[in-house]
C-alpha cells in the first residue's frame, strides 16, 4: 500500500475516492442521500466553503486499487489552528491497518501546516466511533440528524404553518432566488453567515466573519459551478433593510428526489417574530412547484439547539440514527501519534 497525494484533475482518482465513498456510505449509513460524482468531485476539490484542502489516497500497489483516503480542510482566514479531516476506508479494506495509516498520515500533515487540532466526525456506534475513540480522539458536540419526508406532509399543514408565522412576523418582507447570491443581496447573507457564530460550537472555535466578496468567492463556488442547485429565502427588515433570515437548499441534479438543507438563520435583533418558521415554510411551498421529483429533505443540527429542533419538527422532520459525533484530536508537535488499531 502506498498514500499518495491526489490530483483533483485525475478523473480516475477522484472516481476511486467517489466508489469508496459510495461503498461506505452503503455499509455504514444506507438512509442518508448519496452525492452525485459531479458534486462530490467539487467537495473534494473545493469543500462546501472553499477552504484550502489536500486529499490523500491509499492505493493498492499491486491492484491500483483505492482501499481508502483522507480529505483535511485547513482554514486560511479565522480558525488557522484547527483543522478538519474526512477519513473513509472501502469496507472491504478495513481492519487491515489502512485508516490507522492514513489517520497517522493526516496527523502529519496537520502538524506540517501548522495546526495543533485535528477535528472530525463519526456517527455514533459506528466502526469510525470506534475507530476515533481507538486513536485517542475526545469526544464533543453531538449533531442529531433528521428527515423531512414530504409525502409524509398532511395537506394544508405547511400553509397553514405559514400563516400562523406569518402573523408574528409583521414588518418583514421575503424575497427569493435561485442559483448564486445576486449582487445586491450579498452583504446580507453575509450578516446571515455571521449569525450562526451564535450557535452551539466547541470552545476553541474562533468565529467566522463573512462579507460579500466571502460569499460571493467561497459559499457560492457550487452553484457558480453549476454541479447544484440552489434555492434561498430570505426575510428583510422593511424599517432598515437589514437581514432578519436566511434559508437555503440544495439539489443534486442526478439525485432530484433528494434536498440538502443549507444554512437557516435569524440574526439576533429580529429573533422572536417566527421567521424561522416562516422563511422554511415559504421554501416548501416554493420547492413543491420548481422541484417537483422532491421526495425528501436532510438535515442536522447540535443536540442543544432547541430552537431551530422545534421548527424542524413543526413541519415534519423525524429523527434519523444515529446521531453524529463530533471528535477532537490534538496534533501540537510535542503530542504523541496516534495508536494504530
Amino acid at each position: 500500500m502506498r498514500i499518495t497525494r491526489l490530483d483533483h484533475a485525475d478523473h480516475d482518482g477522484v472516481r476511486g475516492c467517489h466508489d469508496v465513498w459510495l461503498a461506505a456510505l452503503a455499509a455504514d449509513d444506507p438512509h442518508s442521500p448519496p452525492l452525485s460524482l459531479p458534486v462530490f468531485r467539487h467537495w473534494l476539490a473545493r469543500g462546501w466553503e472553499s477552504e484550502p484542502s489536500e486529499t490523500w489516497v491509499a492505493v493498492d500497489e499491486a491492484t491500483g486499487e483505492v482501499l481508502g483516503w483522507y480529505r483535511i480542510e485547513l482554514p486560511d482566514l479565522e480558525n488557522r489552528h484547527r483543522s478538519f479531516g474526512s477519513l473513509t476506508v472501502r469496507p472491504a479494506s478495513r481492519r487491515r491497518g489502512v485508516g490507522s495509516a492514513l489517520l497517522r498520515h493526516e496527523v502529519e500533515r496537520a502538524r506540517a501546516n501548522g495546526r495543533t487540532v485535528l477535528r472530525g466526525g463519526a456517527l455514533v456506534g459506528s466502526a469510525g466511533d470506534a475507530f476515533a475513540r481507538q486513536a485517542g480522539a475526545e469526544p464533543s458536540l453531538v449533531d442529531a440528524r433528521r428527515v423531512q419526508d414530504l409525502r409524509k406532509i398532511p395537506p394544508g399543514l405547511v400553509a397553514s404553518l405559514r400563516e400562523t408565522a406569518a402573523g408574528a412576523a409583521a414588518g418583514y418582507s421575503l424575497v427569493s432566488w435561485t442559483g448564486p447570491t445576486p449582487e445586491e443581496h450579498l452583504a446580507r447573507v453575509a450578516a446571515g453567515f455571521n449569525a450562526m457564530n451564535d450557535a452551539p460550537h466547541s470552545p476553541d472555535r474562533e468565529d467566522d466573519i463573512w462579507d460579500a466578496q466571502r460569499v460571493r468567492d467561497r459559499a457560492d463556488a457550487a452553484l457558480r459551478e453549476g454541479c447544484l442547485r440552489g434555492y434561498s429565502v430570505v426575510a428583510i427588515a422593511e424599517a432598515t433593510g437589514e437581514m432578519a433570515g436566511l434559508t437555503q437548499v440544495f439539489v443534486d441534479p442526478e439525485y432530484p428526489e433528494w434536498g440538502h438543507q443549507g444554512l437557516t438563520a435569524v440574526t439576533r435583533p429580529h429573533r422572536g417574530h417566527r421567521l424561522g418558521l416562516l422563511i422554511k415554510a415559504t421554501m416548501l411551498e416554493w420547492l413543491a412547484t420548481e422541484e417537483p421529483k422532491l421526495e425528501r429533505i436532510a438535515t442536522d443540527n447540535a443536540a442543544v439547539n432547541k430552537y431551530m429542533i422545534a421548527v424542524n419538527e413543526a413541519l415534519g422532520y423525524e429523527l434519523v440514527e444515529p446521531d453524529e459525533q463530533s471528535f477532537q484530536l490534538a496534533v501540537s508537535p510535542g503530542s504523541p501519534p496516534a495508536r494504530s488499531s
